[in-house]
């Protein structure tokens, strides 16, 4: 019994899974038993020189039985010749179903816990509205109009991981250790610590990376082998239809005054756009106003306006607009028709 015991404790002892009242029962049956002591050290030694046995159970098994037959020791009788064996042999069963057990045990808690562990929130907003948050690392975010973020209630692992339908603002708290990654339906910009735009509304015809300061790095989603790298001032720009992808400067609406950058003018409650067609700003006005707007001629959506507005109105902005080009438009419920 105590044999056996001795080489249940062994196992136990040479994979690391011991427990404290077990390495003290341990530790009395080695100083109560010169061939104990004798076995621990031997089986001790050979593993230190070999790799863990979890690395190839078959292997190890093969070595603890090639080590058996070659080990040599004093000279005693057959029938205790044959309990030694017998103990050896219990040692290597023991180690190899504990060896399997281990990496079972951890194969599961690597595949497994993290997912289990990772609580998902989920942060929206609805036309007409900016949503300002802060995450568990400290990285604040502004989230536009008709946005969506989905970000764990706590980052874990060697990453930072955030999803992102529309658009939002981004200042990253720096932690080099553990990289910032946005995903979007297009593309997953990756950031150790910096303030960027990241701008991806499935209707709109361009998804934008815009730097203002750091670093960031960008790759197309079914392109990861490509990557584009931003510095400060930089733009990065994929047209979502031809999937073609672009670097160019961010823009100013007057200057080079930063409080006047195109791109972040949301942030600041602004309304802004410069040289661009009418498509993609009525894009805009519906998220700016919660509206519907329908081009009753397609020939009007590549009419090219530049504006900036803060407080007006909708109709008091294509009131404005039509003073540039000419167009008409009505207004029913909540839908405007621009038309001749």
């Amino acid at each position: 019994m105590t044999d056996q015991r001795f080489t249940e404790l062994l196992g136990k002892q040479l994979a690391g899974e011991i427990s404290p009242e077990e390495s003290t029962e341990f530790k009395t049956l080695l100083a109560s038993n010169e061939s104990y002591q004798q076995e621990y050290q031997s089986l001790s030694t050979y593993f230190s020189k070999k790799e863990a046995p979890g690395q190839n159970v078959d292997e190890v098994f093969n070595r603890i039985t090639t080590k058996i037959s070659t080990k040599e020791g004093p000279a005693v009788q057959p029938l205790k010749a044959s309990m030694n064996y017998s103990i050896w042999l219990k040692v290597a069963a023991v180690i190899v179903l504990i060896a399997c057990g281990f990496l079972a045990y951890k194969t599961f808690l690597t595949t497994t816990q993290p997912a289990a562990e990772l609580v998902w929130k989920l942060a929206n907003t609805p036309a007409k509205s900016v949503k300002k948050l802060t995450l568990a690392d400290g990285t604040t975010v502004t989230l536009n109009a008709v946005s969506e973020l989905k970000y764990p209630a706590n980052f874990t692992g060697n990453t930072r991981e955030v999803y992102l339908t529309g658009e939002a603002f981004f200042d990253v708290h720096k932690d080099a250790t553990h990289p910032f990654i946005i995903h979007t339906d297009k593309i997953q910009v990756k950031v150790l610590g910096t303030a960027f735009d990241v701008k991806a509304y499935k209707n709109d015809a361009f998804t934008e990376t815009t730097l203002i300061r750091g670093r960031v790095e960008v790759r197309l989603n079914d392109n990861s082998n490509q990557k584009f790298v931003l510095q400060p001032n930089d733009k990065f720009v994929l047209h979502n239809q031809k999937k073609e992808a672009s670097m160019e400067q961010l823009h100013y609406f007057a200057g080079q005054d930063p409080a006047t950058i195109i791109e972040t003018s949301w942030t600041n409650n602004r309304l802004t756009f410069k040289n661009s067609d009418f498509a993609s700003i009525t894009n805009q006005f519906e998220r700016w106003y919660g509206i519907k707007i329908m081009f009753e001629n397609e020939k009007l959506k590549n009419l090219k306006f530049t504006g900036q507005f803060t407080q007006e109105s909708i109709t008091e902005v294509l009131d404005a607009l039509k003073m540039i080009e000419h167009f008409n438009y009505k207004i029913k419920d909540q839908t405007v028709y621009i038309y001749h």
